[in-house]
């Protein structure tokens, strides 16, 4: 049974290593850490609030740059943007695996894998929407350099600290948030490789950016959407993103799979295959994977910021645009707009998706990411409850620096019974 938590590279530089370590194993007693490599466009915490235990500063910004020191070939064309710190040579992750080894803790890296602060020439390196826009900073899982920079930097990373386990993150196309609310970066990718590919599995690019736009204005208009989403071309498209994830994959299982051991980061099974994520085929070349139910938040993302972006888009109310989003996702609540902003999904949510992805990942584990940020103290013992319920191995409780100390102490309670 895997008991971890998640790190940023701002707990170590504002807390201390020595702090952070002791505060996860005395508090937390989570054994496995996942530390953040890159990080995102993101306010932490997110999407809200303060960070309760940070004794420099209230809210941090970060800009999706490589935050250790990093060597990787620099001849595709672009080039992941990287931190004043790893610039200097700093290397958080040295210093918290130091400190964690003698506080009992195994730190492994998390790695963004497609998403990440570039400079040099992007545009030709990332995904394109359906309108044509360039997704900044988001990878196109089909290009060949792209295959190229990610075995490089997996082998990198690897390498550096010889860990036990990756956490491989961001083996997707874009959702909807980032340093903005933006709904069209969901529908990706559009780019010339992807469209010469998709001709080869029989899709109308032209019918599917059509379907795709039909799609936004029925959110828009708080209709019910089940119908286009079922659309035939729609599907072909949904199956064409979901082989190049599970190609990419497969790509860094060859390349590290027999040097450490693969764990993935996944979307929830309700929202991944519109992610590009076939829970089926990637159980099947990885060793493991977390997902994240984050309950209250919604899943991954900010499901208030899509709904209220998209209601603000049109004439609708944000309450059928919240209905026409849960009904696309198959989520059986009735619960209004205004019930999920003050609760957030009822916590048997977690056990639902749970089920789910282990029945779809069979004998492969399944590890729960579990929300400590932002509830009640009992409601992380219902959610992991929910998730050892739903047949989860393990448990991620995410994360570290947005969690209160108290909340830490709870999750170090429930560890301990185990």
């Amino acid at each position: 049974m895997i008991f971890a938590t998640q790190i940023h590279p701002h707990d170590v530089r504002d807390e201390g290593a020595v702090a952070v370590a002791r505060n996860i194993s005395e508090l937390a007693a989570c054994p496995v850490v996942g530390a953040e490599i890159s990080t995102l466009e993101e306010r932490h915490p997110y999407p809200h609030g303060e960070l309760p235990h940070n004794p420099r500063r209230n809210v941090v910004v970060t800009h999706a740059r490589h935050e250790t020191p990093l060597e990787i070939p620099t001849d595709l064309g672009f080039r992941p943007v990287l931190s004043e710190e790893a610039i200097s040579g700093f290397d958080y992750v040295a210093q918290i695996s130091q400190a964690g080894q003698k506080a009992g803790l195994s730190v492994i890296p998390w790695i963004k894998a497609l998403n990440i602060e570039l400079e040099g020439d992007w545009q030709q390196a990332c995904v394109v929407t359906a309108g044509g826009r360039v997704v900044r900073n988001w990878l196109c899982p089909s290009k060949p350099t792209t295959e190229q920079y990610v075995r490089s930097y997996v082998r990198y990373i690897v390498s550096r600290y010889s860990p036990r386990a990756v956490l491989v993150d961001r083996l997707r196309y874009p959702d909807w948030s980032g340093a903005q609310v933006d709904p069209s970066s969901l529908f990706t990718c559009f780019c010339p490789d992807c469209k010469a590919l998709m001709a080869s599995y029989g899709i109308d690019t032209s019918h599917v950016r059509a379907s795709l736009k039909r799609l936004g204005d029925s959110f828009i208009a708080g209709t019910d959407a089940t119908t286009i989403a079922h659309d035939d071309q729609l599907r072909l498209w949904m199956k064409f993103r979901q082989d190049r994830i599970t190609r990419l994959a497969q790509i860094i299982q060859d390349e590290i799979g027999a040097m450490t051991t693969v764990w993935l980061n996944l979307w929830p099974p309700s929202f991944a295959p519109w992610m590009g994520q076939d829970y089926s085929s990637l159980g099947r070349v990885c060793h493991g994977a977390k997902h994240f139910p984050y309950h209250k938040l919604g899943g991954g993302a900010d499901l208030s910021g899509l709904v209220r972006r998209l209601a603000g888009m049109g004439v609708e109310s944000p309450e059928r645009v919240f209905r026409s989003v849960m009904d696309l996702l198959e989520l059986p609540y009735s619960l209004s707009l205004a019930e999920f902003e003050e609760h957030g999904l009822p916590v048997d949510y977690v056990q639902h998706e749970t089920a789910n992805a282990v029945r779809m990942f069979k004998a492969t584990p399944i590890y729960t990411g579990v929300q400590i940020w932002d509830i009640p103290a009992s409601e992380i013992e219902a959610a992991t409850e929910a998730a050892a319920s739903g047949g989860a191995s393990g448990f991620f409780f995410y994360c570290y620096g947005w969690a209160t100390l108290d909340a830490l102490a709870e999750v170090g309670r429930i560890a301990r019974r185990q």
